[in-house]
């Protein structure tokens, strides 16, 4: 079964002045520049990263993930 090659970016307030933002789909190498886009834009404390709807990501897209550890809360990992 193909791995699906799209990557949703949900992003969402949390109440507290913080934001969430929900992947799902794939973290394809491809896709690393528009996440890293995505985040340039939101403060750099209150970040939480919900993982649980995302299906894959490749060598590039957990090297994002493990820098993203050390100023963001991932959640569903």
């Amino acid at each position: 079964m193909p791995r699906p090659a799209m990557l949703r970016i949900h992003k969402e307030a949390d109440g507290k002045g913080g934001f969430v933002l929900r992947l799902e789909g794939s973290l394809l190498s491809s896709w690393v520049p528009e996440l890293a886009s995505v985040l340039e834009t939101m403060p750099a404390e209150a970040i939480v990263i919900d993982l649980s709807s995302l299906a894959y990501a490749d060598r590039q897209g957990e090297r994002l993930l493990r820098d993203l550890a050390a100023r963001a809360e991932l959640r569903g990992c």
